[in-house]
C-alpha cells in the first residue's frame, strides 16, 4: 500500500474527521497542499525538494486531476514531511551528546522503533540529576510522537521535560530550555481544542514560571502570558499572569507591547478599565 493510500486509509478509519472528502484524489490535493501551508514552503520550494516540476506540485494538489500521484512520490513526500517536521521541532545544539544525535540519526532514517528503545534505554540509565535529563526527555517525546502525534506516552515525556526544566544550570541550559519549549509550543498551537491541549498549555506555563522563580528573567513571564492567551486558558489564569508582568515591568511598557503584538490580544480588554497592579 503507497503512503498516501495509508493515510487515506488512517482518515477514513476517523469516527469524527476534521475534514470529509469524496475520493482519494482529493485526500490527496489537500494532503499535499496542507503540508505546504504547515511549513510555509511554495509550489516552487515544494518542488525543488521533490525533485519534480512546478507544474507537478499543482497537479498534486489540484483535486480534478486524473491522475494520482506515483508511488515514488507519495515516498519522497513522506520523507519530505519528515524532514520538515525534524527541523521544525529540533536543533542540534553543540556540543551535542552522540547519543542526541544518534536519536536524531534514526528518527531522520525512519526508524522510530529502534529510537524510542534507545531513548528509553537512556532514560532509565540517565541520573535523575544529569543536566543533559531535559533534552533527552524531549527527544524521547519527539520519538513517539513522529508517527504519532496523539501518543499518550508522548504526551508523558514531553511533561516530564517541562518538570525537569530549571532544575540545573549550565552553558546549554538556557538554549536548551528554549528548544524544548519552542516545539512543545508549536505542537500545542496545531492541537485541536480541548483537554489535552489545556493541559498541555497548564504545563507549558507552570514550566515557564518555574524559570521565571528561577532566575527572573521577564522572558519567560511573557512566554507564560502567550501561552495562557493563545491555548488560551481562562481569563482568570492570563490576567493573573499580566498582573505579575505589570509588577515587575511597570504598566505602560506592559500596556505598549500587549497593544502592539496579537500574540496578546486576548487581554488587551484589561487595559479599558482601571489600573490592575495592586
Amino acid at each position: 500500500m503507497s503512503f498516501l493510500q495509508e493515510q487515506w486509509q488512517s482518515h477514513r478509519r476517523q469516527l469524527n474527521p476534521p475534514r470529509r472528502y469524496s475520493s482519494q484524489r482529493e485526500f490527496e490535493a489537500d494532503w499535499v497542499g496542507g503540508l505546504r501551508r504547515r511549513y510555509g514552503l511554495s509550489q516552487e520550494a515544494l518542488a525543488m525538494m521533490a525533485g519534480v516540476s512546478v507544474t507537478t506540485v499543482q497537479n498534486w494538489e489540484n483535486p480534478g486531476s486524473r491522475k494520482n500521484i506515483a508511488p515514488h512520490n507519495q515516498d519522497r513526500l513522506r520523507d519530505i514531511e519528515r524532514q520538515l517536521w525534524i527541523q521544525s521541532h529540533v536543533t542540534l545544539l553543540e556540543p551535542c551528546p552522540p547519543y542526541i544525535r544518534a536519536l536524531h540519526d534514526l528518527l531522520a532514517a525512519n526508524r522510530d522503533d529502534s529510537a524510542r528503545g534507545l531513548a528509553q534505554y537512556l532514560i532509565d540509565t540517565l541520573p535523575e540529576n544529569d543536566p543533559e535529563r531535559p533534552r533527552l526527555l524531549h527527544w524521547a517525546g519527539l520519538a513517539y510522537s513522529i508517527a504519532d502525534p496523539l501518543s499518550l506516552k508522548a504526551r508523558d515525556y514531553q511533561a516530564a521535560a517541562l518538570r525537569a526544566l530549571g532544575r540545573q544550570r549550565g552553558p546549554l541550559a538556557a538554549a536548551i530550555e528554549n528548544e524544548v519549549l519552542g516545539s512543545q509550543f508549536e505542537d500545542l498551537l496545531k492541537m485541536p481544542a480541548g483537554e489535552p491541549r489545556t493541559r498541555q498549555a497548564q504545563e507549558l506555563l507552570a514550566a515557564c514560571e518555574r524559570l521565571f522563580q528561577r532566575d527572573g528573567q521577564p522572558a519567560y513571564q511573557w512566554n507564560a502570558l502567550e501561552v495562557a492567551c493563545r491555548a488560551p486558558l481562562p481569563a482568570a489564569t492570563q490576567y493573573r499572569v499580566l498582573n505579575a508582568l505589570n509588577r515587575l515591568l511597570g504598566e505602560a511598557a506592559v500596556r505598549h507591547r500587549v497593544m502592539s503584538d496579537n500574540a496578546y490580544e486576548a487581554v488587551r480588554p484589561a487595559y479599558s478599565g482601571p489600573t490592575l497592579v495592586n
